[in-house]
Parts: C-alpha cells; sequence; structure tokens
C-alpha cells in the first residue's frame, strides 16, 4: 500500500533541476576558485622573474650606487610586482657584486639586502665561468612569497630567481664608494 504512494514521486520532475545545482555547485565553485589560484600563481612567478631581471638591469646602469638609490631600486622591484603584496614580509632581495681574483674564481666585492633575505648568505658559485680577473657581474637574488586568494585553505608558495648582469659604464660598480 505504501509503495503505491511513492510511485507518483517516481515519475515527478519538478524539483530535479534543484537537486541537480546543488550536486554541481560546489564542484563547480571549487574549479572555479581552483582556476584563479592557479592563475595568481603563474602571474606571481612571472613577476618575481621579471622584477628580480629588473633589479638587475637597473643597478647595472650606474657606475657607482648609495642606500637610497638602492632602496629605489627595490621600489622599482616592488612597481613590478603591483598589484601583488610586495612589503618586506614577502619580498627579499639580495644584490651582490661579485668580482673574480687571479684563478678566475668569483668573489663578493659588496652586498645589499632588502626584506626577508637581507641577512641570508649569497651563493656566489653560480657566478663560475661569468667573468675573468678585473671583471665583475652582478648576481640578483630574488624570493617573493605567493600568498593565495584562498590562504586559509591554500598554502602560501615561495619563489626564487636569480639574475646575473653586466656593469655597462664600469668593470665594478662601486656601493657608497666601495667597489670592493
Amino acid at each position: 500500500m505504501k509503495i503505491r504512494r511513492l510511485l507518483p514521486l517516481l515519475s515527478n520532475t519538478s524539483g530535479m533541476a534543484a537537486v541537480e545545482f546543488a550536486l554541481l555547485a560546489p564542484v563547480m565553485l571549487t574549479a572555479m576558485l581552483g582556476t584563479v589560484e592557479i592563475c595568481n600563481v603563474v602571474t606571481s612567478y612571472s613577476k618575481a622573474v621579471s622584477a628580480s631581471q629588473t633589479v638587475a638591469d637597473l643597478t647595472t646602469q650606474s657606475a657607482s650606487l648609495t642606500t637610497a638609490q638602492m632602496n629605489s631600486i627595490v621600489v622599482g622591484a616592488q612597481r613590478v610586482l603591483d598589484p601583488l603584496v610586495s612589503d618586506a614580509t614577502t619580498l627579499g632581495i639580495n644584490v651582490v657584486s661579485i668580482g673574480f681574483d687571479a684563478a678566475n674564481k668569483p668573489i663578493q666585492l659588496w652586498k645589499f639586502g632588502w626584506g626577508t633575505t637581507s641577512a641570508a648568505t649569497p651563493v656566489i658559485t653560480g657566478a663560475s665561468g661569468l667573468g675573468v680577473t678585473g671583471d665583475s657581474v652582478v648576481m640578483v637574488s630574488l624570493s617573493y612569497t605567493c600568498i593565495p586568494l584562498i590562504h586559509e585553505i591554500v598554502p602560501q608558495i615561495t619563489f626564487s630567481e636569480v639574475s646575473y648582469s653586466r656593469p655597462r659604464l664600469v668593470k665594478k660598480i662601486a656601493l657608497n664608494g666601495v667597489t670592493g
């Protein structure tokens, strides 16, 4: 007797669309948020690479620099990263002038640091083979921590980028009057 009462409900489709929406909405919302986060990560990485190259390029355009000028170059890197958050807690920049000794091994001439990696000791062995005695190169190590839009769910990702550039006007760039 009770089964006969349920049989008409099986052919009733008036609420079918609402049920389908309730089942698919969470899946579609998750897919949309995932796509937005992937785009955010790709954009962050691309901007971090550009910021590193920009710092290297701007540093090598001068014969000598001051700390104030280096801080201005950091602001330039932050503008490259706009509209992403790029304060001292998410962005770290180390600029190192690297010379080469009599055996053509890289040696640190001077270092400028800003942000999260400023205290880190730079690894200059990557400059091996980039110059000879009397030459120099500028190495920029940049780290950027990408903060996801849904940071309660998705963890932060830190990107690291290293860029090298040769001085354009002199053999060795001076920082605050010191070439190394």
